[in-house]
Order: structure tokens, then sequence, then C-alpha cells
């Protein structure tokens, strides 16, 4: 028998655990819309065009629409379920909320709100407010297979496959001729280990639709690690007919290498569930869906919750959301499962320091911080911190608002940055916008914010440097009045008056009224006898 790579066999694994998935489309008129016999919104040529702009995807000519309706019309519920179902397809979930929470206080029963509550609550990683919502969904639209396929994405996230298969059963009932469901079905089964029944599912969706690329390739490795070489092979090969672009042909070309190797002992057929979920999580992660990844490490947490593997990347996971309830309570549990004097308590300490920090505890960070330092303190984090803390906050600084609430880990971890900067904790809170900037390289809050804390702390060198190549990247952007401001007080502070009255000069050609600004600012004292300052503040 011949030697697979086993790079070959992780791609395989990661295809299986991870299979790709289509989008729901945008929600019907059933679930948008009330019935003709309570409204005649449905008759709105307006209305009805900025809904089928929504499901072109034309977002942004929608919301036009929608939102002049809303200055003529601000008490009709179904325009800001329409919102706020649009403003979740938009990546703008704590909005949709906002706007959906509006259209329920106006119509608690509108047929759309629990629907929208359903996917924006999944977007966000809450997984019980998702399931309660869903859950009523699809008791009002009990006839519309798309509620009910909404609410088995839910299920399937929590690790409720039997659950989750009712409700593509009964999907599957209402749209006979949509293979999806099917195709969901039998990847529900098979993490089951119901291989047959799994297989019954994929044949059917196949039977649907000859050309589905993905319940073709699960087929062909059920067959495959089921030692049914010939059935696998012969499905391959239909597969590989299909002409159009899909990942998992790829994939495909893999397995049949494993047959012609005589090589199907090495496939593995048994689905670990709290692995899988691992696994989605991680793949949702890297396509920017945190909340769903949020969802799936809670789902493998709650299966395995002793594995310390897993709660290290739910700890990693609920920190760069900045979901500090969520880490605070995980990180106890690690502590407790890897005892006290581990390295894996010395990170936790760490890590309970800093969330007492974004809370505005200084005095019980500190506490967290010396612990840590007693014990390995990872990258010296407790040390740098503890150099910088202060006794006590100061009147001008605040803890993290509870109603702020982040999807985004750029977001977050720039906030977390200014906390920590507002503390005149320069060293971690430039640590964490050079985190922001690996995550995402161009986030311009996280740039400004760098140059800002290295200003702060006196060095206006590289407060400068920063500046000014951002003017080249991005020499318009909302805060550019601030940054010419900002730039102009480095230039001042270093001793470069003339480039500091520069910026001073474009920043009052951007804007007239910054001049009172200008002249209450006490960085600029040093200009104030000069002819040129006085002429460009007059």
């Amino acid at each position: 028998m011949k030697r697979v790579s086993i790079t070959i066999l992780l791609a395989l694994l990661i295809s299986a655990a991870n299979p790709f998935q289509a989008h729901a489309t945008f929600p019907s008129k059933s679930v948008v819309f009330w019935d003709l016999g309570q409204s005649d919104e449905k008759k709105d040529k307006e209305l009805m065009k900025a809904y089928d702009l929504a499901t072109q995807k034309e977002y942004g000519q929608a919301l036009a629409i929608i939102e002049q309706k809303m200055q003529k019309s601000p008490k009709q519920a179904t325009l800001y379920v329409m919102k706020g179902l649009i403003l979740n397809e938009t990546r703008m979930y704590m909005q949709a909320v906002r706007v959906l929470n509006e259209s329920q206080m106006m119509e608690a029963r509108h047929p759309g709100v629990h629907y929208g509550f359903c996917e924006v609550y999944r977007n966000l990683g809450m997984a019980d407010l998702s399931l309660q919502a869903c859950r009523v969904a699809e008791e009002i639209h009990i006839h519309l297979p798309e509620s009910h396929y909404e609410y088995a994405q839910i299920l399937k996230a929590t690790g409720d496959m039997k659950g989750a298969n009712q409700s593509l059963a009964t999907a599957a009932e209402l749209d006979p001729n949509n293979a999806q469901y099917h195709h969901e079905r039998g990847m529900n089964f098979y993490y089951l280990n119901q291989y047959d029944d799994a297989e019954k599912s994929f044949q059917k969706a196949l039977t649907i639709d000859p050309t589905d690329v993905d319940s073709g390739y699960q087929l062909a490795y059920i067959y495959a690690a089921s030692k049914k070489a010939d059935l696998a092979k012969n499905q391959i090969e239909k597969i590989l007919k299909i002409r159009k672009e899909h990942p998992k042909l790829e994939s495909a070309k893999i397995l049949m290498k494993y047959i012609e190797n005589n090589a199907l002992d090495k496939l593995p057929l048994e689905i670990i569930p709290h692995k899988y979920h691992v696994g989605r999580s991680k793949s949702l992660y890297k396509s920017g869906q945190y909340g769903l990844a949020l969802i799936e490490i809670e789902t493998a947490a709650k299966l395995k919750p002793n594995d310390l593997k897993v709660k290290e990347i739910q700890i990693g996971l609920t920190g760069f959301l900045l979901r500090v309830d969520k880490t605070e309570k995980v990180v106890k549990e690690m502590i407790a499962l890897a005892g006290e004097d581990s390295v894996i308590a010395a990170k936790g300490y760490q890590e309970l320091g800093d969330i007492e920090v974004v809370r505005g505890h200084l005095p019980l960070a500190r506490s967290f911080y010396e612990k840590a330092l007693k014990l390995s303190d990872p990258n010296g984090v407790a040390r740098q911190t503890l150099d910088e803390l202060p006794e006590k906050a100061g009147p001008s600084t605040g803890p993290l608002p509870e109603a702020e609430f982040f999807i985004e880990p750029s977001e977050a971890l720039n906030r977390k940055g200014e906390i920590f900067a507002q503390y005149k904790m320069y060293k971690r809170a430039i640590a964490m916008y050079s985190l922001v900037l690996r995550i995402k390289p161009q986030h311009l809050p996280s740039m400004l914010n760098t140059a800002t804390t290295y200003y702060n702390s006196t060095n206006y060198g590289k407060a400068i440097s920063i500046l000014e190549r951002l003017l080249i990247s991005h020499p318009q952007h909302d805060d550019i009045i601030t940054h010419h401001i900002l730039l102009a007080q480095a230039y001042v502070k270093s001793g470069n008056r003339g480039k500091g009255l520069k910026n001073i000069d474009i920043a009052i050609k951007l804007n007239p009224k910054v001049k009172d600004i200008i002249k209450a600012n006490p960085e600029f004292e040093p200009l104030r006898n000069m002819d040129e300052y006085k002429n460009l503040i007059k």
C-alpha cells in the first residue's frame, strides 16, 4: 500500500467537517408583509420595489426607499422590519436589533419581527435569544419552509442535530424540490453517525439536483470511508463531470487518490461531536462570521467541558469580542481545571486582570496581575501592566458601558486599547492596537489611536511618522481635521513650529470653525506670539 500524505488527509477531514453551505435568501413576502386580509401594503409599488431590490442584494437602494417612506409613515412597522432585515444582511447587527425592537413596540405580532430576531441574534452569537426567536418564528410561519430552515440552523449550531433534522424534514415536505434541505439532513445524520440515513438523504438531494456537488462529495466520502471503493469511484466520476466551480471538486480529486492508492483504511468515518464544532468554529471565524463561530465553540465546550484546549479557544474568541462576563466565567473554569500553579492559571490571571481594567476595577485588576506575576507570567504581561497600572481611576476615565457590544474583533480590541490608554497604560494599549492591525491591517481608528498613544507617551517622532504615512494612505477620512491638529501638536512639541503651523492652516481651511478649538488648545502655547499663528486664527 502506498504512503499517503498527511496534508492530503487533513484536507479531506476539513472538507468533511466543514461543508460548503449555501446562504439563505432574503425572506419571502409572507415573512416580511402582512397578509392582504390584514393590510394592503403589498399593493404599495414603492414598498414592493424596495423589497425586490433587497432580494437582488441592492441593499443601499432598498434602504433609501425605506427611509424615505419612514419619514412619511413613521409608525408603519413593516418598514422597520424591512430595514432590520436589510441591516442584518449588511452585517450591521446591533443597528438591526434596535430597529427590530422599534418595530416590535409598534406591532408585537408583526410576522417578520421574530424571524428577524432569529437571524440577527444568531449572527451576534446569542444562542439562547436566537433559539427563542426562531422557535416563535417557526410557530408563526408554520407553513413556510424558510422558517423551519432558519430554526434548524441554530439547532444545528447548538448541537441539537435531531431537532434540526425534524425542522428540515418539515421544510422538505413544504418545499420538496429544494435539495439543500436534504443535503443538510444528510450532514446532520452523518454527525449522529447514522450513515445509512445520511446516504439516503444525500441520494435524495442528488435526485432533485444532480449537480449538487456538496451532496455528491459527501456521498462519495461515506462510500470511501465505508470501504465501498467501486461506489465511491463511480460517485467521484459523476462529480468531476459537473461543469461548475466549487471547492469540493478539488477534495473529490484528492479522495480519488485514496481509492487509487488503496488507502481507504486511513479515512475516518466517525464524527467526534466536539471536534466537529471546534472545526466549524475555526472555519466560521476565518470567514468573518464571528457570532456563529462563538456559538459553535460554546457548543464544543458544553460537549467537552473539561477540555482545556477548547476552553482556550473559547477564551480567545470571547476575549477578542470583549464579552467580558463570558470570558471571566470560562477563565475561572479553566483555572480550576488546570490548577492554581500552572502556566494556564498564570495566563488566566492575566486575562482576569484585563477584564477588571475594562470594568474600571483597578485594585482588583492589580490583585490578579500580582497572582500572575507570582506564577510564570507568560510574555511578561503582568509585570508590564503593573508598571503602568495607576493606583486608582482618574476623574476623566470610565469603564466599558454594559450596553456597548461588539461583533467585530478589530472594533472590540481597538476599544479595549482605548480603555487601557485612558489609564495611561500606553505600552499595553499599543500592543492591543498592533493586534488589531495584524487582524485588519488597514483599520484606521487603531492607526490613529496608535499615533495618539505615542503622542501622549511623549514619543512625538513616532506619532509624526504614523500620522504622515496616514496622510498618504488616507488623505480623506472622517477625522481628518483632528488628524491635522494632532500632527500640528506633535510637530510643535518636537520643536518644528513651521510644520505645526502648516497643519493648523490645513485644518482651518477644511473647517474655519476649528479656530476657537485651536485658540483654546494649550499645546499651541509656544505659537501664541508668532505673527503667522496670529494671522491664521484671527
